[in-house]
């Protein structure tokens, strides 16, 4: 029973040592990272996926999607501001169909 109660205090005692190897951070350091640190943070909450569609040995980009729609869009209506669109993939149609402002529909080939 003592050599628990001597493991169990050295255990303790080990434990509010500070840890060998890492050296205390200056205040210029910590300001550094802190800043590093905000902006790894801006970035993960401003992170836009890139998503692609493959379908039977084809792929497309999302983006590449989006700025097809916005184009055929705009040899229509070239002074339309696109504030809403909504896009509707049908892969085995090889055709993305699409909804501007929720008025105007279209489509175009993948």
């Amino acid at each position: 029973m003592r050599k628990k109660a001597e493991t169990v205090v050295a255990i303790s005692e080990e434990s509010t040592k500070p840890k060998a190897g890492r050296k205390a951070m200056s205040p210029e350091e910590k300001e550094a990272a802190a800043k590093v640190r905000a902006l790894e943070k801006e970035k993960a909450q401003n992170m836009r996926p890139e998503i692609f569609v493959q379908y039977q040995g084809g792929e497309i980009s999302m983006d590449a999607l989006v700025d097809a729609v916005k184009a055929n869009f705009h040899e229509e209506k070239k002074r339309t501001l696109i504030t809403d669109l909504k896009l509707y993939i049908k892969p085995e149609e090889r055709t993305a169909y699409y909804v501007v402002n929720e008025t105007f529909e279209g489509k175009i080939p993948l």
